[in-house]
């Protein structure tokens, strides 16, 4: 298992050479290009560490592995324009590496997790003089990149650094991989247009006319002002026992069409391949994961089957008044009366959409890879220029 800066690593090679860029990894363990002098846990970087922080002079020996280095580094460095630094610029663990890599190729990018000089558990590395300065003092040819504000704040402090020159991109989230994604899911929500909605609103019915699903289409319309990158996804097929299903569905379409919210209201059936509906059991169990809110519109229902499926993937309920309903959520829904008109749909939706979990769900989508990915390129570019 990877660890949480190594994980970051790993999402920056995966995302920048899935956008073309000819990227190396340089490390002193695992699957990539190795120097051994690299590893913090080789012997004698190790020993200077431990040293290091006991205060002794190991002056003779830190020249001797920082020479070491930099001569490997030159070599391996060979053609690149850009070296991005994971911690090691700011963390005590190889002193002999940060004082290495300025003198050694490109510009450095110095992509800052921690900070030594300003955390009590690396007290023992606070020291006055070389090479403890290297951790409070800023290199050449190195720009600083921090994580969050605090760490630009934090950066800042203890190199005297300009918080304008200070590059910031955050830590990602992998969406697909934190809820579990099939890749063929993830590929059928990019074709279906569903996969970046802000937010989510799933209809789990199939198309019968006592669903009434008509509402959940005004409600797109009377809310696309408010979210106008909100999708509802009415995520079934053609009743199978419906005697006018078909001709339910053209209603439907129409009403849609004459709201214009075509690409606001998806109908997975639209997108059944030779008869067969697209949509599985666990299709059906990522949606949910996906969705901020489930809409219920139905006019009647005999269990609340959809509320129980909403509740164990966390996710809120905007329901019609019915008792099954009740029976199975309880309190915890957002209800409009059973016989009540659109607006009332829209307006239990629109406060569901503001609660807490929704709200929370909604700004975590700022942090998906795929969106910082424009940022990471954009800095690299600067400071490789």
């Amino acid at each position: 298992m990877l660890g949480g800066v190594e994980a970051i690593i790993e999402s920056h090679r995966r995302l920048l050479a899935g956008e073309g860029w000819p990227v190396r990894v340089l490390a002193g363990r695992g699957d990539c290009e190795l120097i051994a002098e690299v590893d913090s846990r080789h012997p004698e970087v190790e020993a200077i560490a431990i040293a290091l922080g006991r205060g002794e002079d190991v002056s003779a020996r830190f020249d001797a592995l920082k020479a070491v280095l930099r001569e490997k580094l030159n070599r391996s460095l060979q053609g690149c324009d850009l070296l991005i630094a994971h911690n090691v610029m700011t963390m005590p663990f190889n002193l002999p590496l940060t004082a290495a890599l300025p003198e050694a190729g490109p510009p450095i990018l110095a992509w800052t997790h921690d900070i030594a000089w300003v955390n009590p558990l690396y007290a023992k590395f606070q020291r006055p003089g070389w090479p403890y300065d290297l951790l409070h003092r800023p290199q050449p040819k190195t720009t600083y990149l921090a994580i969050s504000e605090l760490r630009r704040e934090q950066l800042c402090e203890a190199y005297g650094l300009d918080p304008g020159g200070v590059q910031l991109v955050p830590n990602g989230v992998d969406r697909a991989a934190v809820l579990r994604l099939r890749p063929r899911s993830v590929s059928f929500g990019r074709r279906a247009g569903f996969l970046d909605a802000e937010p989510l609103v799933l209809v789990p019915f199939r198309i019968t006319r006592r669903k009434r699903i008509e509402l959940a289409i005004r409600a797109a319309d009377e809310l696309r002002h408010k979210w106008p990158a909100m999708k509802v996804v009415v995520s079934g097929p053609l009743g199978p026992h419906s005697t006018d299903g078909a001709a339910y569905f053209e209603e439907l379409l129409a009403e849609r069409r004459r709201l214009q919210v075509e690409d606001r209201v998806i109908f997975l059936h639209e997108l059944a391949g030779r008869g067969r509906h697209p949509v599985d059991d666990e299709m059906m169990g990522e949606l949910y994961q996906l969705a901020a809110a489930v809409l219920l519109t139905s006019e009647s229902e005999g269990f609340g089957l959809p509320v129980l499926e909403a509740g164990l993937a966390r996710v809120a309920v905007v329901c019609s008044d019915l008792p099954v309903f009740r029976e199975a959520g309880g309190g915890d829904l957002w209800t409009f009366p059973a016989a009540a008109p659109p607006g009332s749909v829209s307006a239990a939706l629109e406060e569901a959409l503001m609660s807490r979990q929704a709200r929370l769900q909604a700004g975590v989508r700022r942090y998906e890879w795929e969106r910082l990915l424009g940022r990471l390129e954009e800095v690299i570019r600067h400071v490789a220029a």
